[in-house]
């Protein structure tokens, strides 16, 4: 959640997110690779590293699925605004900047603006979910039904609010006739829904757990095949894990959830496990050619995905 202070004008006196380029080329549906972003708060600065290294390697994302955090930076990435940039922002947040989101600002012509909206207006080009460079699928949680909630199109910043608004600390989002909160409470790390929606390989990154691992560098990556999928899972593992291909396990469990001093040891920690996934990860796709999956056409990106 970097959208939380205000841009900072580089050099040229312009924001800094109004100066980027396409990186690499998107995929097409079930070509390249469903990227499952979960919720994690400071810690979710590893999914930047995650991306840095995909980016390095040119492995191209054929969708982006973001909860919270997952959500936000993902939708950042997806429009082109640099990682440098993101990290920039991260490291300027504060704890007490997540409780001005569900306040406002009166502005000098009477329009209250609130921190997530400014964010929006002044470093995003798309204002819609549809207009984001790469596919993007932000999600939240219907308050009422206690389901997934995922925007694929619609106003970008309602999205965003939306899988930002953490119980207790912002108010949930209002949509629709929907009362929409933090995607984490439905799904914390969105596999099922990047399965759904793009058919292909599914690379998920977990960053929001508690736990330390006793071997840090065999748990980092989790590699799923899909012959051996029931045999090689544990009883313990979370019921989204089914989902994935490849899990990405961040070691960032030493990061408090609200210590963004640490961004850029989250930010190594996630390039890291990306690095030890990169030779599976591309096993995977060299299979692709003689086993090529098919898109699940029947998910309507305007409805809400109840899982």
């Amino acid at each position: 959640m970097t959208a939380l202070r205000d841009p900072e004008p580089n050099l040229n006196g312009q924001a800094a997110g109004a100066l980027r380029t396409r990186r690499m080329p998107a995929g097409e549906a079930g070509t390249g690779i469903a990227l499952a972003l979960g919720g994690g708060f400071s810690r979710g600065f590893a999914h930047l590293g995650v991306l840095e290294v995909l980016e390095q390697e040119q492995i191209p994302i054929s969708c982006i699925v973001g909860t919270s955090i997952g959500g936000l930076l993902g939708a950042a990435y997806a429009d082109g605004i640099a990682l440098r940039d993101l990290c920039d922002l991260g490291r300027r947040v504060r704890v007490r900047d997540f409780l001005r989101f569900h306040q406002s600002e009166q502005g000098a012509q009477g329009v209250k603006k609130d921190c997530i909206g400014k964010f929006i207006q002044e470093w995003f080009r798309a204002t819609t979910v549809e207009e984001l460079s790469i596919p993007t699928a932000i999600v939240s949680t219907d308050l009422a039904t206690g389901a997934p909630y995922v925007f694929t199109r619609g106003p970008l910043e309602v999205a965003v609010r939306a899988t930002c608004a953490f119980p207790g600390l912002v108010k949930p989002v209002e949509y629709e006739g929907r009362l929409l909160a933090d995607g984490c409470i439905a799904a914390p790390v969105p596999m099922a829904i990047a399965a759904r929606i793009n058919g292909g390989y599914v690379v998920g990154v977990s960053v929001g757990s508690n736990e330390a691992s006793s071997s840090a560098s065999q748990k980092a990556v989790k590699v799923f095949d899909s012959g051996y999928r029931a045999s090689h899972r544990s009883a313990l593992e979370p019921s989204w894990s089914r989902h994935a291909d490849i899990l990405l396990e961040p070691q960032v469990h030493h990061i408090d959830w609200n210590d963004f001093s640490r961004v850029d040891e989250a930010f190594a920690a996630g390039a890291e496990a990306m690095r030890r996934a990169l030779a599976p990860l591309r096993e995977l796709l060299d299979r692709r050619l003689q086993f090529a999956p098919t898109p699940d056409k029947g998910f309507g990106p305007e409805r809400g995905l109840a899982l």
